[in-house]
Order: structure tokens, then sequence, then C-alpha cells
């Protein structure tokens, strides 16, 4: 893993409540979690895809990631 000290402009609050969520006791670890997070939705978004027209997931969800698709 490569490692590159960076310097950002972060929400307080936001990262508090990240860490909170998370459950990760550092702001970095609360980054890395994050972002690890936005990469397996991503997956979910493109094997959901792919999947189109087969019924391998509950209904409900597929209702859900698609209008989840719509919003973004």
């Amino acid at each position: 893993m490569a490692i590159k000290r960076k310097s950002h402009n972060l929400d307080e609050s936001l990262l508090a409540r990240a860490r909170k969520v998370l459950g990760v006791h550092t702001e970095t670890d609360a980054i890395h979690a994050a972002l690890r997070a936005v990469l397996v939705g991503e997956e979910a978004t493109v094997a959901l895809r792919a999947a189109r027209g087969r019924r391998i997931f509950r209904k409900e969800f597929e209702r859900d990631m698609s209008k989840e698709l719509r919003q973004r």
C-alpha cells in the first residue's frame, strides 16, 4: 500500500460522525474505511447492472438500488 501525506479541508463534525459509525479511532482510519465502503458500493452497483433482467436479488433491494442510481 502506497501512503502519501495529504492536506484537505474536511468537515470536522462529518468526520467525527463517520469515525463513530465506522467504529474507528483515528481520522485516517475513518477516511480509509469510508473510501473502501464507496468502492464496495460501486462493486455492488456494477454487479446489479450486470444481473439486470435476472432475478438474483430480492425485488425490494432491486427497487431501492434502481432508485439510488436514478438519484446520481
